[in-house]
């Protein structure tokens, strides 16, 4: 890693490299076993990122450090849709969603921070965006609207009247949020494209028979329907 303090471009050339490696082994029809160590390769090398950063940091170097994060975060991306695929081939459908939906927001967040352009970026989010029909069936999903009374943003704790920081921008490797501290609910709403994507309907009920929306499998008298 100290190479990549003097010279920041052979962090990109690494992690072209390794992201190859790994999205290589991102098909529904590579081993199982083969998935899943590439899964703790990835949260490693991830490990190693986090040491890298809090250098740049020390050395005030914040265009370093937000590459780092969108490095970092590039590869859970990837990590995420190695585990959803996992979680596909051990039934663990609602998992594979939640992964997959991960992988989006998370490529998001770099999408619109990375500090050069980049040539994956259309291909890697229309891959991502391309399980949704390919792999999953169509799902219903809600949104939740009120009245926010408290919040402050992540990096200055301050409250956004009286904070210059962008929402999902990036500040010394550290994006910038609304933290909501405290609201007043006012509605739920069906949505065809909800902010988030996990708020999803669980089950359906019909005859008195609930019905798992992802695996259409019944549920049992016990079970909870809600979101996800």
């Amino acid at each position: 890693m100290k190479l990549f303090f003097e010279n920041p471009n052979l962090l990109i050339k690494e992690f072209n490299e390794m992201a190859a490696i790994s999205q290589k082994k991102a098909f529904i029809t590579i081993g199982i076993e083969i998935q899943e160590e590439e899964i703790k390769t990835l949260e490693s090398y991830r490990e190693e990122l986090k040491i890298l950063k809090k250098g740049f940091i020390d050395r005030n170097l914040e265009n370093e450090a937000n590459l780092v994060y969108c490095i970092d975060n590039s590869l859970l991306a990837i990590q995420y849709e190695l585990q959803m695929l996992v979680n596909i081939k051990k039934d663990k459908m609602s998992e594979a969603w939640g992964n997959l939906v991960n992988a989006q927001v998370t490529y998001g967040t770099v999408v619109s921070n990375y500090p050069f352009e980049l040539d994956s970026e259309n291909g890697y989010m229309k891959r991502l965006m391309s399980y949704e029909k390919l792999l999953f069936p169509n799902l219903f999903f809600q949104s939740a609207g009120g009245i926010i009374k408290k919040s402050h943003c992540s990096i200055c704790k301050q409250s956004l009247s009286k904070c210059e920081h962008i929402k999902g921008k990036l500040y010394m490797g550290e994006m910038c949020c609304r933290i909501i501290t405290e609201m007043e609910l006012e509605e739920v709403s069906f949505v065809e494209n909800p902010a988030n994507k996990h708020c999803r309907i669980l089950t359906i009920e019909q005859n008195g028979k609930k019905t798992d929306i992802m695996t259409l499998r019944e549920e049992s008298p016990t079970a909870t329907s809600g979101l996800a």
